[in-house]
């Protein structure tokens, strides 16, 4: 223990009852150990406070570096009522997000096949894209619906196989050494159905 202080009369005064209880008590509550911090309270002592749509971001962007926080925070925020969702509202918020995209892909392409000669080359790898994009619009039903019942796991699945809709498509013009259209709204539906994939994931 540290010595006392000398008091005026040159010895060593003894602190009071009070000052002692005061001093132990400090003591002991500094060497208690701490309680572990679980992931469910860093993520309640994010600075955001009660913004859900930064929190699920910020947690997905650490799940899966490819997820883009930005877009995330925009595209979930454009919605008026996200704001005040539960995480399983904005899965489904995020999947019709998707859902909007794959449409866009598909009327567009459609109408690029428009314009094309029937048979060339460029014509069938639009109609491979309509094809794959017409599939990912069942399996986004699937997957909404399975967000809708709680079955997390079958949700994922089916935005897996959505998500990579978009890469499918780039691919058949790729190989055919052509240059894929509508790369900008391809790549933006890909991050999209990455951004559905890491909130169902949470659930």
């Amino acid at each position: 223990m540290w010595p006392l202080p000398p008091s005026r009369g040159g010895e060593a005064k003894m602190p009071s009852l009070p000052s002692y209880i005061f001093l132990l008590t400090s003591v002991t509550l500094f060497l208690l150990p701490q309680p572990a911090m679980s992931s469910t309270d860093a993520i309640i002592r994010l600075p955001y406070g009660d913004d859900i749509i930064a929190e699920t971001c910020q947690r997905c962007g650490e799940n899966n570096q490819n997820v883009d926080y930005a877009l995330c925070v925009a595209s979930l925020s454009a919605d008026p009522s996200s704001h005040d969702a539960s995480l399983h509202g904005l899965a489904l918020i995020s999947a019709k997000l998707v859902q909007a995209g794959v449409a866009g892909m598909d009327s567009g392409m459609a109408a690029l096949q428009g314009k094309e000669t029937t048979r060339s080359t460029r014509w069938s790898c639009l109609n491979a894209c309509i094809d794959v994009f017409r599939d990912a619009m069942a399996d986004l039903d699937d997957s909404i619906a399975a967000i809708e019942d709680g079955r997390y796991a079958d949700a994922e699945t089916k935005m897996t196989a959505t998500t990579d809709a978009p890469v499918t498509c780039n691919d058949e013009f790729k190989e055919q050494g052509l240059q894929p259209p509508m790369e900008g709204e391809s790549r933006r539906l890909f991050q999209h159905g990455v951004i559905s994939l890491a909130i169902i994931s949470l659930l």
